[in-house]
């Protein structure tokens, strides 16, 4: 593993630690600053929809500017977000912040371009599992910090704390070095639409983008249903987004040994089981926040 990885991966690490204090937290501040269930949702599609439509120049510019300039402007404008966020008193100013934050999205095509070129021996499955990996693992720490953190000084603590590991996170990443600006390979007009139009593609599409809508349809709420329907608090939110985060590491490092195929078959299997679980475990998250209640007793003890 060489240098340029290294330091991404705890570049990654640090981010993954200041986004997981606050970034799965969002919907239950939106709810704290009286915003309902049908305009979180919207909001949250507005991020989506900006996260979506920043992957459309990220190609184009990367090719022509360089991946290591995309990737620190990235991290730059994440970190200015997260703190425009910690300063946002209004509900507007937070959206607004979020949009900002979910811009930054474009980040995936050159940090994906500029490890599996660093990635020297390694397979591009290993390589870039173990980006996904190296970020989860913050996340672990992060989201334990920002359930324990919202529930001492409330969920705004989170995105002040969060906004200067954040700038930690950037320092490391400019110390990455830049990688040569490869000219792009030319084709003809009607080859490349043909490429892009050809049937087996479309259908992928098409078959992924109901995939991530049935897959996907109850996450950006299930941090609200935890708390409002089941009963858990901020603390034990968080513990479980560290769980899931520990159990993403772990699915990384282990599919990214098998292909491509196999491993998203069994990633969306997962994803099924996790809402199904979350649905049904009455009985288990009652008895999940007993021993979590038990536990800050005991340490209040001590």
């Amino acid at each position: 593993m060489n240098r340029n990885l290294i330091l991404m991966a705890f570049s990654l690490s640090t981010w993954g630690i200041g986004e997981g204090m606050f970034y799965f937290f969002q919907p239950l501040y939106l709810q704290e600053m009286g915003a309902d269930p049908l305009k979180i949702g919207g909001i949250l599609g507005i991020v989506g929809l900006a996260m979506t439509l920043s992957f459309l120049p990220a190609g184009f510019l990367s090719d022509r500017l360089g991946r290591k300039p995309l990737i620190v402007a990235s991290w730059i404008i994440g970190t200015l977000a997260t703190g425009f966020m910690a300063l946002a008193n209004t509900l507007p100013m937070l959206i607004a912040g979020m949009i900002l934050y979910g811009t930054t999205s474009f980040v995936v095509v050159p940090l994906n371009s500029y490890s599996t070129t660093a990635r020297g021996r390694w397979s591009v499955g290993r390589t870039i599992t173990l980006v996904s990996a190296s970020f989860s693992f913050g996340y672990i720490l992060g989201a334990l910090l920002g359930g324990w953190l919202g529930a001492q000084s409330g969920l705004r603590a989170n995105f002040r704390i969060a906004s200067i590991i954040l700038i930690f996170s950037t320092l490391i990443i400019l110390f990455i070095q830049p990688q040569p600006v490869e000219a792009p390979v030319t084709t003809g007009r009607w080859e490349g639409m043909r490429e892009l139009l050809s049937r087996n593609y479309v259908r992928y599409l098409a078959l992924a983008f109901f995939i991530t809508i049935g897959l996907y349809l109850p996450q950006p709420l299930t941090q609200n249903f935890l708390q409002n329907v089941r009963g858990l608090n901020l603390l034990q939110i968080g513990q479980l987004i560290s769980m899931r985060s520990f159990g993403i590491v772990i699915l990384n490092l282990i599919l990214g040994q098998t292909n491509a195929r196999s491993g998203s078959l069994i990633a969306q299997g997962c994803v099924a089981l996790s809402t199904l679980f979350i649905y049904l475990a009455k009985v288990s998250l009652s008895i999940w926040r007993d021993i979590s209640s038990w536990a800050v007793s005991l340490q209040c003890a001590t």
